[in-house]
Formats: structure tokens, sequence, C-alpha cells
């Protein structure tokens, strides 16, 4: 595919992105976007609570393991909740320094700022995480603007699900996430190793899967790859097109 055709199928997505979310937010609303929004104050972010029960990703019925309660309750509110908890002590700190510079906290600030890369890409990856998973998961709809990109990037769907699955299953640890690249307007999974390394700038993340031990240990022991299997069956498909749509009209 040429990108002159690529770019106009893309151009066509991000215009179809832009009035769906427009009719669905209330017009003008949705086009003022994240950045007509008030700022966080330093050290105020808050942890998000799940849309879903902490046992709602166990489909007992079925015989279908998905993540059990006491994994939700771990990775949620210990570990997320970490995460969230030493950003904003961090932020607080680095806010009520009066001299980064001064020979005494010289040091403690580039302690300081380096672990807050690592907490701050931590809570935004687990936001995504739990936010785009849902008891049963939710299918796509074949001709969504998310599938037709994949489509159009990765050759098929099917494709694309074995590239992402395969990076799950062979990183050391880390994320693999969906993104939306600004810089050649394609989707990418990138692996990151920890949090904050392998992300790319200016990419959008979409779909984030943790293969951190903690998040299947508990269930799955070493099978990695059962968890990954699992996982995707709790997928809530419609919040990733919404995802996608918003960040087709950023880039």
């Amino acid at each position: 595919m040429s990108d002159r055709v690529d770019r106009r199928g893309f151009l066509g997505t991000v215009a179809a992105g832009s009035a769906v979310l427009a009719a669905g937010a209330g017009g003008a609303s949705a086009q003022s976007g994240w950045w007509g929004q008030t700022p966080a104050a330093p050290g105020e972010h808050v942890l998000p609570e799940l849309s879903f029960p902490t046992d709602g990703l166990v489909l007992k019925a079925s015989g279908y393991q998905g993540i059990s309660q006491q994994t939700v309750e771990w990775h949620h509110g210990r570990h997320h909740a970490g995460y969230v908890n030493a950003l904003n002590s961090i932020e607080k700190t680095v806010a009520g320094m009066d001299d980064p510079a001064g020979a005494a906290s010289a040091s403690t600030y580039g302690d300081l700022k380096r672990r807050e890369t690592f907490n701050a890409s931590g809570m935004i990856l687990h936001n995504l995480y739990w936010a785009q998973l849902t008891p049963g998961g939710a299918s796509y709809s074949s001709d969504s603007a998310l599938v037709r990109k994949i489509e159009a990037d990765f050759g098929s769907v099917d494709r694309w699900r074995n590239e992402f699955v395969t990076a799950g299953r062979t990183a050391s640890i880390g994320w693999v996430v969906l993104c939306l690249s600004p810089a050649d307007r394609r989707l990418h999974n990138y692996v990151c190793s920890l949090h904050e390394l392998g992300a790319v700038w200016g990419a959008v993340p979409l779909l984030a899967l943790d293969v951190w031990e903690h998040a299947y240990y508990h269930d799955y022991g070493p099978d990695r790859a059962a968890y990954i299997n699992n996982w995707q069956q709790l997928i809530n498909w419609p919040a990733v097109q919404e995802s996608f749509l918003t960040a087709a009209r950023s880039v």
C-alpha cells in the first residue's frame, strides 16, 4: 500500500473519529478535549475505581478462569495504587524544593526525577489496563475505524494478534502496548521492558498488556501464555476503539 493511499485512509479515519466523538460528547466539548480541562495539581493523582466488581473477571459458569479476585485486589489495590502514591509523593517533594540545584539537594532531585518517570508510566499504563477490561469481554465491529486501521497496518486482525501475543509471550518483563504513532501515522506493538523503557515519544497507547509477574503468577504460575490467551477474552474492544478515535484526532 502506498504512503499516499495510507495517508488518505488515515485522514478519513480521523474525520470519522472526530464526528463520532463530537456526536457522543456534545460536539463542542468533545472538540476541546483534554487540553481544555483544568490540569491536575502536583501530587494529586487518584487511583481510578474499577468499572467492575473485583471478582467480575472470573467467569465461573463457563469454567473460564480469567483474572481472580485475589489478583485483581493485589494488582489494583497494591501495585497500581503504589505507583499512584509514589508519584504523588515525588511530585510534592519536587514542588517543595526551594533550590533543586543546591549542592545538598541536587543528587536527591536527580533520584526523584528518575523515579518519577517509572511511577508516572506505571500509573498511566495501569489506568489503561483496567479501563479496557470487562467481564466476558466486548467484541469489536469488523467495519470499525480501528479494525480498518489494524488491517491496513498489519495486513489482518489475525496478523496483528499473532504479533501482539508473541511479543507478550517473549518479553522478559514489562508491557506490550498497541500504540498509534504520529511519526508515521501507523499502529505499532511496542514492548516496554519496564514501564518507561521502550516507550516511543509521541506514540499514544491504545491497549496495554501487563506481563509483569504480579499480573498473572497467582492465577497461572509460570504459564504466561495461558494468562495472555485468557486476558484476550476480557478486552473491551469498544473502549479501545474510543481510545483510537481520540488518538486519531490528536496526531
